[in-house]
């Protein structure tokens, strides 16, 4: 009589923590070729699916190198159901098919988002950090008419100005830096990564009511002023809804999406109505058109620092191009490759200090000497090996962020 060995993982679970970012098994084998310099062992597409049928089971190292890729616990493979996630990401709009489509680049950054901003909470409040936010949860209406005034209230808030925006000459990297410096001075938290921009332009989240979140794309079409308008754009999500992630999806259906306050608001956060008409008058473009070239749009937006998303908003909100021109002008930029691929490299302190935004990182000088800081916490949820987050705190300090 043959005695069955009784399983140590769940093949279930392997193929469920698979499927919710939307990966095949030959993605999989791909993502382990690129840990494996990280001393993680391989695992290939005929493994992993004779594991997920039951077939043979893998060993710890292989678990692993899936926990790695999942973005999810070890302890997970061992579970004997499909464990409840808290990730509270918000698919309302977005089309079913869309839904199972989003890439897992897509998934997993906007659960590294989530991750980031829990600890965050997680850190503040064991440490009783005080923090100060300045902005509140539904404050605002997001009523189009409504917006000249919110508008106006931010404006002279921030005191973003005409010379102001001219002391930057032309700089969008440092007008980026301005502005997120701004916006985190509201007690906001903005983190930048890299997301798919045919997807994904950026996210929003408040947690517990109290703490507001912004996720901006580091690979934006239009580099930094592309960022810019996005960072204002998360803004006003935040001002105007109550609770929980907004992600800003591209195939939002009709009439579900917050997107129409959202884009008016940081368009006219950077450019005025009156502006633009000044500007359209100068170049001799101030007629309605059907057809508005990339050109043209370069042409209007040049003395401003803002992206094209910019112009093309108002152009449309003032009766000068169709009424469906910006969503067919956006379709068309995020089938091109991102702009701004040359320059100067930046470091990895510099990379992880764009990631993680002034305010976190200001956290982490400020509380580095706290008994109670988990060391280990943050070594794995900032992906970085503890002597290197001493390095990095220094780095960080000497820089006076």
């Amino acid at each position: 009589m043959q005695i069955s060995k009784a399983r140590w993982v769940n093949p279930s679970i392997l193929k469920w923590a698979r499927e919710r970012l939307n990966l095949i098994p030959e993605q999989v084998e791909a993502e382990a070729q690129k840990f494996r310099r990280h001393c993680y062992a391989p695992v290939s597409a005929q493994e992993l699916a004779e594991w997920e049928e039951g077939l043979s089971e893998p060993e710890l190292e292989h678990l692993e190198t899936l926990s790695e890729i999942y973005w999810c616990p070890v302890g997970y493979f061992f579970m004997d159901r499909t464990p409840k996630e808290p990730l509270p990401l918000s698919f309302r709009g977005l089309a079913q098919e869309k839904a199972k489509s989003l890439s897992p680049t897509t998934h997993r950054i906007l659960r590294r988002f989530y991750e980031l901003a829990q600890w965050t909470v997680d850190l503040i409040e064991s440490l009783n950090i005080p923090w100060e936010v300045k902005v509140r949860p539904g404050e605002y209406t997001p009523d189009l008419a409504l917006l000249d005034r919110i508008v106006q209230e931010k404006k002279t808030y921030f005191g973003w100005t005409k010379e102001l925006r001219s002391r930057f000459e032309g700089n969008q990297e440092e007008a980026f830096r301005w502005w997120r410096k701004a916006i985190e001075g509201e007690g906001i938290f903005c983190f930048e990564m890299k997301l798919e921009p045919y997807e994904v332009r950026g996210a929003s989240l408040w947690i517990n009511s109290r703490y507001p979140f912004i996720l901006v794309n580091r690979q934006d079409v239009e580099a930094a002023s592309g960022r810019i308008f996005t960072l204002l754009h998360e803004c006003a999500h935040l001002i105007t809804v109550r609770e929980g992630i907004v992600c800003d999806f591209r195939g939002l259906q009709m009439g579900q999406s917050p997107e129409p306050f959202g884009n008016r608001f940081a368009a006219r956060m950077l450019l005025s109505p009156e502006e633009l008409r000044e500007r359209l008058r100068e170049v001799g473009q101030d007629k309605p058109r059907e057809s508005w070239s990339d050109q043209i749009l370069d042409e209007i937006r040049r003395p401003f620092m803002v992206s094209r998303d910019v112009v093309a908003i108002m152009l449309q909100e003032m009766g000068l191009a169709p009424r469906d021109f910006y969503e067919k002008k956006r379709e068309q930029w995020e089938r091109r490759k991102p702009w701004g691929r040359g320059g100067k490299r930046p470091t990895k302190k510099e990379l992880k200090l764009r990631e993680m935004g002034y305010s976190l990182t200001n956290l982490l000088v400020q509380y580095s000497e706290h008994p109670s800081l988990p060391w280990l916490d943050v070594s794995y949820v900032l992906d970085m090996k503890v002597e290197k987050i001493a390095d990095f705190i220094q780095w960080a300090r000497r820089s006076k962020l």
